[in-house]
């Protein structure tokens, strides 16, 4: 019987691993357990300041002065660990000085630390002198170079252990305290399917770890999943989850005026079978690539553009010239501002954009 037993405990963790793995491209719900969050009333905030922001990433800087009209801050995308600190002989830090040469003059800028390998952050997690490090060099950089503030984007896909919740909680904490130490402000990025999908992230706890949080609402339908919305408005019923949940799920917990919605000015192109299922992985295109790929002129056989009621987006299906059928969902500015004009009437009303050059 014993035998029996481990051999079923081993077969049940290595099927959620797998499917954790590949970033559950099919959506999988959380236990019920922490998926319905305390029946705590949503408060809005309708008055609070707004702010735009815009994220910068490094590859993206061409010794150009960035244009960005109409937005509060830029957050540049940034700086990353390395074997004991944050790494300085990596691209992300040497572009330091070109990004604030670029940077216009009277907007605030933020310094993101890119923490987006799960396999390095999990030997940073178990370290302690890794994570000091890592805090030291970061909070010194921003001051050194004008920064008022620090946002970690700290990226994990895992079975959501106990142990890891409180890794991540312990790390994060440590981080906020010498960040109010230091007088810098401190901030989290947050996966925009975080209450949908298995992620090792505690929201309730993380509430109290920072200054400001930002939800990135774009990726919802995997490259390596089947076609579907960047992140939809509505249809939940259709696509398992939508953004009037998520916004219900993070304001259980964040304060809507410290709270950032981060929208992705792009998609994916997915090469499909006669029911439309993927039978490759998704290409990633800009926004910028997409109009002027199809919606200046799409001169592509079978080119059908149509945007969708429900998730606010845009789907394109056409046939290629190998005569294989492709469809692509992208977001764009008009779904942006449908979904904006949601948000703001729960209270949201800080917005963000992924990234400079897309679009």
């Amino acid at each position: 019987m014993i035998l029996i037993l481990s051999i079923v405990w081993v077969f049940i963790f290595n099927t959620i691993k797998d499917k954790v793995r590949s970033d559950l491209a099919q959506p999988i719900p959380v236990p019920s357990a922490t998926a319905v969050p305390t029946q705590k009333p949503i408060k809005t905030n309708t008055n609070s300041k707004s702010e735009k922001s815009l994220f910068v990433p490094y590859w993206a800087l061409n010794n150009q002065k960035i244009d960005s009209p109409d937005t509060d801050a830029l957050l540049y995308f940034g700086i990353t660990p390395g074997k004991n600190g944050i790494d300085k002989n990596e691209a992300g830090f040497k572009g330091i000085d070109q990004f604030l040469s670029s940077a216009p003059k009277g907007q605030g800028k933020k310094l993101v630390v890119r923490m987006v390998d799960s396999k390095s952050n999990f030997e940073i997690l178990k370290d302690q002198a890794k994570q000091n490090a890592i805090i030291n060099d970061s909070l010194k950089i921003a001051r050194d170079n004008g920064f008022s503030g620090v946002v970690l984007d700290l990226e994990i896909s895992a079975v959501p252990f106990d142990s890891l919740i409180k890794q991540v909680n312990d790390f994060t904490n440590r981080f906020y305290n010498e960040s109010k130490n230091r007088n810098i402000n401190f901030g989290l990025m947050f996966y925009g399917d975080s209450f949908y999908r298995i992620r090792p992230f505690d929201i309730k706890t993380l509430s109290k770890n920072a200054d400001e949080f930002y939800v990135m609402s774009y990726d919802f339908s995997k490259s390596r999943g089947n076609p579907g919305p960047n992140f939809p408005l509505r249809g939940k019923e259709v696509y398992g989850y939508d953004m009037t949940r998520m916004s219900e799920d993070f304001l259980r917990y964040l304060p809507p005026e410290k709270t950032s919605v981060v929208f992705g000015l792009f998609g994916y192109d997915w090469i499909v079978d006669d029911k439309e299922t993927a039978v490759s992985t998704g290409e990633s295109k800009t926004y910028s690539q997409i109009q002027k790929e199809f919606l200046n002129d799409c001169d592509y056989k079978d080119c059908v553009i149509k945007r969708k009621n429900d998730s606010a987006e845009t789907e394109i299906t056409y046939i290629d010239d190998a005569n294989k059928k492709h469809v692509i969902w992208f977001e764009d500015t008009q779904s942006v501002s449908k979904k904006e004009k949601y948000l703001k009437e729960k209270g949201i009303n800080n917005f963000s954009l992924w990234a400079y050059s897309y679009f």
